[in-house]
């Protein structure tokens, strides 16, 4: 069984949490020294830490005994010089990832920064909102969980090589890497991606609209639906108006093709337009609240949501995006109070 050794806070825990999916034997470090600042320790604790163990140490000195014990380490730090003060640097764990703000090295390396502040430095910020209005930002820890998945992806990639190596993780560059449609067109086109808000620039038509009983839904036509979504809105007579010939022309009208399909979408509810968009088949997405998110059928009937007592009440956690078909899902456990160090075959002196 793969040992891994969790350090941090949101990114270290997601990070551990895909490899407690795996069955690995994941053992987290609570070490208040190494929780970055912005993090809220009690949010962690269902999403975060089930199928785990969990020891409690003071001292950094003490992480060396069980990261020379581990296959994996990770570790979460403020700053490129609080991982050297943790030792991480010494320690001869075959697979150390540490997941920094802005990398190892550079001279932002000992910055400090916050998962917004990071969106806002990387581009993502400026990308988010109305072209007229302030920028907007990401909500929730969205970039810390992408930065645990891709230091996760790195570990599990040397796993599978067998191969020793310290992986380097920037959330500054998690930012930049899912941004890279915006770099490609500069490059390729010469062309800036600006703010446009819910409107998909450079398809249309893509964009929110309001139903009859004050839903909304996305309708995201690319151009291999363009003709079933003239079925859908009920207007085939746009399959021969030139000006909607093609993607070129309805960009250069979009708003006018936004004012026909706005129109039509405010006759009919939004159920009406689902059952509508399943005849025709098109996509289409309903801006659902998360009270009818945890009561989606099609999430129940596989299985996404796993019940879990926590401290005498029953939680509804996500299992995760993915399923093995190989084997039965590994049952949640609370987080795992047993003295860690005992699958560690390390006792306490």
């Amino acid at each position: 069984m793969i040992k891994v050794l969790e350090i941090g806070a949101f990114s270290a825990g997601y990070f551990g949490r895909l490899f407690a999916r795996q069955e690995a034997e994941v053992l987290r470090i609570d070490l208040a020294s190494a929780t970055p600042a912005w993090a809220s320790p009690e949010a962690m604790d269902g999403f975060l830490h089930t199928n785990k163990r969990c020891l409690a140490l003071s001292n950094p000195c003490d992480i060396a005994q069980y990261a020379d014990a581990a296959d994996v380490v990770v570790c979460e730090a403020n700053t490129a010089d609080e991982l050297i003060q943790l030792g991480f640097e010494d320690w001869e764990t075959k697979i150390k990832g540490a997941i920094t703000p802005f990398g190892k090295t550079g001279p932002k390396r000992n910055w400090q920064a916050t998962p917004s502040t990071l969106l806002a430095m990387g581009g993502y910020t400026h990308l988010m909102g109305d072209a007229n209005r302030t920028p907007l930002t990401l909500p929730g820890h969205y970039l810390e969980f992408q930065s645990g998945a891709i230091a996760y992806a790195a570990a599990v990639a040397c796993l599978h090589a067998d191969q020793a190596d310290v992986i380097d993780v920037s959330m500054l560059e998690t930012v930049l890497s899912l941004t890279q449609f915006t770099s490609v067109r500069w490059h390729c086109a010469g062309q800036i991606r600006e703010r446009h808000g819910s409107d998909f620039y450079f398809v249309v038509p893509s964009n929110l609209f309001k139903t009859l009983d004050g839903g909304w839904i996305y309708i995201n036509i690319v151009l291999a639906f363009w003709d079933a979504f003239t079925v859908f809105i009920d207007l085939p007579e746009l399959l021969i108006d030139e000006r909607f010939e093609n993607n070129d022309l309805r960009i250069e009208n979009r708003m006018l093709l936004y004012q026909m399909t706005a129109d039509v979408i405010a006759t009919w509810t939004t159920s009406e337009c689902v059952e509508r968009a399943e005849i025709s088949r098109i996509p289409l997405g309903v801006v659902q609240t998360f009270a009818a998110i945890l009561s989606d059928p099609h999430l129940a009937s596989r299985d996404f949501w796993q019940e879990l007592e926590l401290e005498g009440e029953t939680v509804r956690l996500p299992r995760g995006s993915y399923h093995l078909h190989s084997r039965l899902s590994r049952a949640l456990t609370s987080e795992l109070p047993a003295d860690a160090a005992i699958s560690y075959g390390i006792t306490d002196s």
